[in-house]
C-alpha cells in the first residue's frame, strides 16, 4: 500500500490481517480504539467525524486508476488514507496501452489533440501526461495481477492475493475498500474458429498487434465487422495486395458523433466525405491553448450534440426514423453505384443503435476498393494456406487478422469471494447483479467502475467513470468519518432498480432481435444498459443514495463518531473553521 503521501507504509509489502492480532491489530495501526461488543459503551475521544486511516486497493491502472488517484486526492484528507493500483502489465494505461492500433477527462482539457477522432497512441500519452502531472505513478504496483480478493467480515477487510507476472510468486495485501477499475475490454479472444492455430502464415489479433509483420503488399484475411475492424481495414487497405474482409455479421456505420461542433472552427478545411476526420490545424490549437473558454465550449457542444441523441434509442421514435434514413442513405452513398450484394448483407435489418453503433473513418469505401474482397459467406474452418468458406471455396493469404474484439467480462478477471464463502461468479450465474453499475449486494466495500447496467452505448464513457468514481469515494468517506465496518447494497433496492430497467427497455432498440454484449451476447436477454442518457446516469449517481445501503459498524454505538463534543477547528484553533455559518449572503456553508 501507498500512503497519500506516496510513500510506502511501514514494513514494506503488507500482510494480511490474519498475521496481525486481530480486528485490535488493525485497531492500532488504523487509529480505531478497541472496544469489546461486551464491554461497556465509551465515548470516543475525538472530534466529530475525525477520519480514521483508510487502505483502498484498486485493480487496474487505467482510466479508472488514475481518476481513482486523483479524486482520493481531492475528496479526502490528505494523510488519512493509502492506496494502490494494482496493475497487470509492465506499464499503466489499460486499454490503451494494451491496444496500439479522443479521450480526456472533464476536468483536465487536451488542446493537443492532432485529430477529430484521436488515435489509440495519442491517447495513451495523454493518460501518461496526465500520470505524470498528477504524480499518479507513486501508488501503482506495475507486473501485479491480482488472482483474489476475499472478504473478511470480522476484521471489516478485503484480504488479496497478487501474482508477481516477472517471477510467477503469489503476495498479500488487504483493504477496507476494494475497487475494480479492470473495465471490460481487458480480456481479448481469439475466435471459435476450427483450425484457426493451423494457420501457417501470421495469425494475429488486433487487440495484440505484431508490429513486427510486415504488411506491405501481402494478402490479409481480417474476421469480423465490428468497430475494430472498421478501423484496420481501411489502413489495411492502403498497403495491402488484397485485403479479404470476413462480414459474419451486418453493421451500422454512422456519420460522426459530435461532429457538428467542428462547424466553429471548420474553416475551409477540404475534409474527405468519407473518412470523415478532422485534423486540428496550428491555429485551432493555438486557440484552444490561449481560450479555454473556447475550448471548454467546443467540448460541451460535441458532449451537448451526443447527450441530445438519446432520442435515437427509443423504438419508433420520429429520431429513431430519422436516423435509420440517413444512415442508410449515407451508407448507400459512400459504397457508390452497384454493390448491391454488399449493401443488402451490410446494412440491418434491427434500427440503429441495438449494437453498438461504429463512426466509419473510411471503412465502407474501402470494402468497394478493387483490392478488398468482402467475403459474406460463413468460415467453415482454418487451413495452413488461409480460410475455407462454408462455399466450399479456398482464400490463400499471408497473414490473418482477427478483429474480433474481446470477451467482453460482465464478472471480475479475478475472484471476488464474500464472507459466505460465495464468488461473484457463482452469485451471479444467472446474470450480473450490480447496482447502478456500481455496488453488489452480498459484496461489501467493493466498487466496480461502470459495471454491468452503465452507461456503455449511451454516449461518452469517460464522464460515467469520472462520477462513478466520485460516487464510490463519497462512499469510502463516510466508512472513514462514521466508524462504518461495511456498507452493502440491499438486494431488495436492485430488484426494484432493475425493474425499472426491464420496463423502461420495453420501448428501446436494444431489446430488438440482435446479439450484443448489452445482453450477455444474447440476442433475447435482460439489456444491461441505463435506462437513460448519459447526463441522466449522471444525475442519478451524482449523490449516493444511502437508505438502498445495509451498514455494519465497527462499534456498538452507530454514533460513535459524534466523539467528544469537538469539531475539527476546536482542535485546529482554526477561529473561521467555528464560524462558517455566519455569512453575507444565503450561500452553501459547511463544517469540516
Amino acid at each position: 500500500m501507498h500512503q497519500a503521501n506516496g510513500l510506502p507504509s511501514s514494513g514494506g509489502q503488507s500482510q494480511m490481517p490474519s498475521i496481525v492480532n486481530g480486528i485490535n491489530g488493525i485497531a492500532q495501526d488504523y487509529g480505531y480504539p478497541e472496544q469489546t461488543p461486551e464491554g461497556p459503551y465509551r465515548v470516543l475521544d475525538q472530534y466529530h467525524s475525525r477520519p480514521r486511516r483508510l487502505r483502498v486497493a484498486c485493480v487496474g491502472a487505467g482510466a479508472s486508476g488514475l481518476c481513482l488517484a486523483y479524486k482520493m486526492e481531492k475528496m479526502l484528507e490528505a494523510g488519512s488514507w493509502e492506496l494502490t493500483l494494482f496493475e497487470k502489465n509492465k506499464e499503466f494505461g489499460g486499454t490503451w496501452y494494451e491496444n496500439t492500433h479522443n479521450y480526456t477527462f472533464t476536468w483536465e482539457p487536451n488542446p493537443d489533440w492532432s485529430h477529430f477522432f484521436a488515435h489509440g497512441p495519442e491517447i495513451q500519452q495523454y493518460f501518461e501526461r496526465f500520470a505524470a502531472k498528477h504524480g499518479s505513478k507513486r501508488y501503482m504496483k506495475l507486473n501485479s495481477k491480482v488472482v483474489e480478493c476475499r472478504w473478511d467480515e470480522e476484521q471489516g477487510v478485503w484480504n488479496i492475493t497478487i501474482e508477481d507476472q516477472n517471477t510467477g510468486d503469489k503476495w498479500h495485501d488487504w483493504a477496507h475498500c476494494l475497487v475494480n477499475g479492470t473495465g471490460i475490454l481487458n480480456n481479448w479472444q481469439w475466435p471459435a474458429i476450427d483450425g484457426l492455430h493451423d494457420f501457417s502464415g501470421s495469425l494475429m489479433h488486433s487487440a495484440s498487434w505484431d508490429h513486427g509483420v510486415d504488411l506491405d503488399n501481402k494478402t490479409i484475411g481480417v474476421v469480423g465487422t465490428g468497430s475494430t475492424s472498421v478501423q484496420i481495414v481501411p489502413q489495411l487497405q492502403k498497403i495491402a495486395k488484397q485485403v479479404q474482409v470476413y462480414m459474419r455479421s451486418p453493421t451500422w456505420i454512422s456519420p460522426p458523433f459530435g461532429g457538428g461542433a467542428l462547424t466553429t472552427i471548420q474553416k475551409g478545411q477540404d475534409v474527405d466525405p468519407g473518412q470523415r476526420q478532422y485534423k486540428f490545424t496550428e491555429e485551432d490549437i493555438r486557440r484552444f491553448k490561449e481560450d479555454p473558454e473556447f475550448h471548454l465550449d467546443f467540448r460541451r457542444g460535441i458532449e451537448a450534440e451526443i447527450n441530445g441523441l438519446f432520442g435515437m434509442y427509443r423504438q419508433n421514435s420520429e429520431l429513431s426514423h430519422t436516423f435509420r434514413k440517413v444512415i442508410t442513405d449515407e451508407m448507400h452513398r459512400r459504397m457508390g453505384p452497384g454493390n448491391e450484394e454488399l449493401k443488402s448483407f451490410i446494412i440491418p435489418k434491427w434500427s440503429p443503435g441495438c449494437r453498438r453503433i461504429s463512426p466509419g473513418d473510411g471503412y465502407l469505401e474501402a470494402l468497394v476498393q478493387p483490392n478488398v474482397e468482402p467475403v459474406m459467406v460463413g468460415i467453415e474452418k482454418v487451413v495452413p494456406e488461409g480460410i475455407q468458406t462454408t462455399d466450399g471455396k479456398l482464400h490463400k493469404m499471408d497473414v490473418l487478422v482477427c478483429a474480433t474484439g474481446f470477451k467482453v467480462a460482465f464478472k471480475p478477471a479475478f475472484k471476488v469471494i464474500n464472507a459466505a464463502g460465495t464468488s461473484v461468479d457463482e452469485d451471479w450465474s444467472h446474470g450480473p447483479n450490480l447496482y447502478m453499475g456500481v455496488s453488489a449486494p452480498r459484496f461489501p466495500n467493493f466498487y466496480t467502475i461502470v459495471g454491468p447496467g452503465a452507461t456503455w452505448s449511451n454516449g461518452t464513457l469517460l464522464p460515467s467513470i469520472e462520477t462513478t468514481i466520485e460516487y464510490s469515494v463519497k462512499m469510502m468517506k463516510k466508512i472513514q468519518t462514521e466508524g462504518i465496518k461495511a456498507m452493502e447494497v440491499q438486494q431488495e433496492a436492485l430488484d426494484d432498480l432493475y425493474a425499472h430497467f426491464d420496463e423502461f427497455h420495453k420501448s428501446t432498440v436494444w431489446q430488438e432481435e440482435c446479439r450484443s454484449w448489452f445482453k450477455d451476447g444474447k440476442i433475447k436477454n435482460r439489456i444491461y444498459l441505463w435506462p437513460g442518457s448519459t447526463i441522466h446516469f449522471l444525475k442519478s449517481i451524482k449523490e449516493p443514495r444511502m437508505e438502498d445501503y445495509n451498514i455494519r459498524w465497527r462499534y456498538k454505538n452507530r454514533f460513535a463518531f459524534l466523539g467528544n463534543g469537538d469539531v475539527k477547528a476546536t482542535a485546529s484553533r482554526d477561529v473561521r473553521g467555528l464560524s462558517t455559518y455566519m455569512r453575507n449572503s444565503d450561500h452553501e456553508w459547511i463544517v469540516d
